[in-house]
């Protein structure tokens, strides 16, 4: 029996020599073999900020372990992921001045749809094993939030606190769902909660293609408000299909000189266009409200421009209340998102072209990916 236990003790040494052997003479086989030892999902993200043309250079395919569920935080398989401005923009290390966290390495991606892989028995009550789930892996008016985790939705799987979670309504894909979160849930605060646009009021939006723009202007027109929009010439016949909206072409008129683009209520500026808030105020009623999701220069203080009634920027602040409105409004036939076609694939690759894409923002709809089948 001695004899036995002694010539395993030495086969199990030979063994991890070989294995250290083969690692050590052939590089190439690390990562297969990391793999095996319980590196098995696999995520695209970047180690460090990077801006410029070659951005995307720092991301990368990475091999990390799935992520384990526990009490009020769930495990998520992703089915589809979209991209925002934001991406690139935090990429870039544009906003790092804003205490943002930011743990490096950083995977890449806010919105998400997927199915319940993995979850608390606490929370499984809301949210059953297998449940088709969606939302926005972002915090509480800020990028992110303590002890909770940040971004990760192009990935194979994603922890995600179950409060961001909403239920995927079976007459929307994955895709759709996941292209709604981030840009539905701002465009409903902005409109319904920041300018709190009401019936025959004026309003002003500032990018009526862009993805939050394009809700805006459909969310503004239901509440019964009188709408204009900037867009380019490109985009008008689309803006045009959204509603009865007013389109002023950005590139050759100046809205704030245009004699019925006066007495505003409400400017909404998707864009960030430079001189947006000074311009607004040549345009709106000395009560009026002004709200942006792109530029700082008005400051973040809504109360901060009496008598204005709300002037500020405004950080997407995470409610899947408003994510579930929106979901049904989309499945109702009530809201539109386009989606850009063909969809992205989930390679190093594709993830490098998409935030390329999305940072040209030549396209009119969202980019979105699919992750698993």
């Amino acid at each position: 029996m001695f004899r036995s236990s002694w010539y395993l003790f030495l086969l199990s040494i030979n063994l991890l020599q070989a294995q250290s052997f083969i690692i050590k003479s052939n590089p190439s086989k690390e990562t297969s073999l990391q793999a095996n030892m319980g590196l098995d999902m696999k995520t695209i993200q970047y180690n460090e900020n990077k801006s410029g043309e070659d951005f995307t250079s720092v991301m990368q395919m990475s091999n990390q372990p799935i992520p384990k569920a526990k009490p009020g935080i769930a495990v998520v398989k992703v089915m589809a992921a979209a991209s925002n401005p934001i991406d690139f923009k935090v990429m870039g290390g544009f906003l790092t001045g804003a205490g943002w966290s930011m743990p490096f390495p950083f995977v890449v991606g806010y919105d998400f749809s997927g199915v319940i892989y993995d979850i608390s028995s606490e929370d499984a009550e809301a949210f059953p094993k297998d449940t088709n789930v969606f939302g926005v892996q972002w915090g509480q008016g800020k990028h992110d939030e303590e002890d909770q985790p940040v971004g990760g939705a192009f990935a194979e799987y994603i922890a995600v606190p179950v409060s961001r979670l909403s239920v995927k309504p079976d007459a929307i894909s994955h895709e759709l769902a996941a292209a709604s979160a981030l840009v539905g849930t701002t465009a409903h605060q902005i409109v319904n909660q920041c300018a709190n646009v009401q019936k025959d009021e004026k309003v002003l939006i500032l990018g009526g293609a862009t993805s939050v723009g394009m809700i805006a202007v459909q969310l503004a027109l239901q509440n019964g408000a009188k709408v204009w929009t900037t867009a380019s010439p490109r985009n008008k016949e689309f803006v045009e299909s959204l509603g009865d909206v007013n389109i002023i072409n950005y590139r050759q008129d100046k809205w704030w000189e245009m004699d019925d683009v006066q007495n505003i209520d409400a400017v909404i500026d998707t864009t960030g266009e430079e001189g947006g808030w000074e311009h607004a105020q040549k345009v709106l009623k000395a009560d009026g409200s002004f709200v942006s999701i792109a530029a700082f220069d008005v400051g973040f203080d809504p109360s901060g421009h009496a008598p204005k009634k709300y002037a500020a920027f405004h950080c997407l602040a995470n409610d899947p209340v408003v994510q579930n409105e929106i979901a049904q409004a989309l499945a109702n036939g009530k809201l539109k998102i386009p989606l850009v076609e063909p969809f992205y694939s989930f390679t190093e690759q594709d993830a490098k072209d998409m935030l390329a894409a999305q940072a040209k923002g030549a396209h009119t709809g969202k980019l979105v990916m699919s992750i698993s089948n």
